[in-house]
């Protein structure tokens, strides 16, 4: 078809969307927008969830690369050295020790037990946003003893009787309260609340945090032993490189990356998350495909007196039928454009308002790869859609159509 042919069947096209019933007209683009939000909204949901995930174990977990013991060892032994030497390596943000005890909290007549977790506070910065997560109190300091932090979670809330509670708690405690942990080795001590934070990560709101000059007091000697280690990368250095990297340097201690845990962790429930995608692109689709087939084809069958007139004076059957295929076009690429202002919105507002959940907390991850891609495969649906019906009916001969 040449230029002149096609700016004939485009005035055709928008001749008759302008002329044409605008109720039917709007309804097809606003059909084409929810079909394109309809799309993109699970697998942007489930991405986000994904994302939430892997971002929460990185930062309140184990980094970007996690150090662990060798196999048949409980700990990291030659603590001090082994921070050293990764500190110093290429790539390396910042390497920050964890160390775990199992320990009994008391409050009042309330009894609780968590794990209580060491760290080096300034260190940590590096590694963990933790320290921007308080809601109450302030964070520890290197030379802390004789007080911790802990999650919203562990914490409670005074106005919810315990019988109601999700997850048990010390019913309320605030700030400068004292409570009493008791060790697994024995070990017992009044501690005063120093902060509470709130992550959305239930392993880390489920935690209770000191510094490890106290829990050198609580083990009475020198603590040069973590349980595991982990590793904050600079930007622009991948996880990849600083496990190699660790490895090459001498780092015996078993190294993975994220990466790594997730595969083995959470590798299932990703793969369930890409079917779930699928799938749900799939019936997306067909339905859209289907509808604007429906739409198109009722349209086109409404329009066949005119067609036949067109036909009669001497227009082109494939001006004519091009003339219907744009119609479809130019309906999907409106629709498109509000069904990306449709989710654009939806987005900003779970940025805003994300969905929280005991495990986890999500937004809508959308990218514009995503964006481009679903636009392009709903565009060639809909162009489908349009161009079939159009073709079949441009195609019959004058007489069958005018007595139609």
């Amino acid at each position: 078809m040449g230029k002149k042919e096609l700016k004939v069947s485009l005035f055709l096209a928008w001749r008759s969307l302008i002329r044409g019933n605008r109720s039917s007209t709007v309804m097809t683009v606003i059909i084409i927008a929810l079909c394109f939000t309809n799309m993109i909204f699970l697998p942007g949901l489930f991405n986000g969830i994904g994302q939430s995930i892997t971002t929460q174990l990185v930062d309140y977990e184990v980094g970007n690369v996690l150090v662990s013991p060798r196999a048949g060892d409980q700990y990291i032994t030659d603590l001090d050295a082994t921070l050293d030497l990764i500190n110093h390596m290429p790539g390396v943000e910042r390497a920050t020790p964890h160390y775990t005890r199992g320990a009994t909290l008391k409050s009042g007549d309330r009894i609780l037990s968590v794990g209580v977790r060491a760290i080096s506070p300034s260190d940590e910065k590096y590694v963990s946003p933790l320290y921007t997560k308080m809601i109450a109190g302030t964070y520890l300091g290197d030379g802390d003893t004789g007080e911790i932090i802990m999650g919203k979670t562990v914490a409670g809330d005074a106005s919810v009787r315990q019988e109601d509670e999700f997850q048990p708690s010390l019913g309320g405690v605030r700030i400068g309260d004292s409570i009493t942990i008791e060790y697994g080795n024995g070990y017992t001590k009044d501690y005063r609340v120093k902060g509470i934070y709130f992550t959305g990560w239930s392993q880390a709101d489920g935690t209770v945090y000191t510094t490890m000059s106290d829990m050198e007091l609580v083990e009475g000697q020198a603590l040069d032993r973590a349980d595991y280690i982990t590793v904050k990368a600079k930007p622009g250095y991948s996880e990849k490189y600083i496990k190699d990297e660790l490895q090459s340097y001498g780092v015996s201690q078993d190294v993975q990356t994220t990466s790594d845990l997730l595969a083995k962790g959470m590798g299932r429930a990703l793969q369930s998350f890409a079917i779930i995608n699928l799938v749900s692109l799939i019936v997306s689709i067909v339905i859209t495909t289907v509808v604007l087939f429906i739409v198109i084809t009722i349209k086109t069958i409404n329009s066949r007196k005119q067609i036949g007139i067109l036909k009669a004076i001497g227009v082109d059957k494939t001006v004519i039928m091009h003339s219907y295929g744009l119609q479809v076009i130019i309906l999907a690429l409106f629709g498109i454009i509000i069904g990306i202002t449709i989710t654009s919105l939806l987005g900003l507002y779970m940025s805003l308002h994300p969905i929280v959940t005991p495990e986890w907390s999500a937004v809508l991850y959308l990218t514009p790869i995503d964006m481009l891609t679903n636009s392009l495969i709903l565009f060639g649906a809909a162009v489908v859609a349009g161009y079939v019906p159009a073709w079949r009916v441009a195609g019959e001969d004058i007489q069958k159509i005018m007595r139609a």
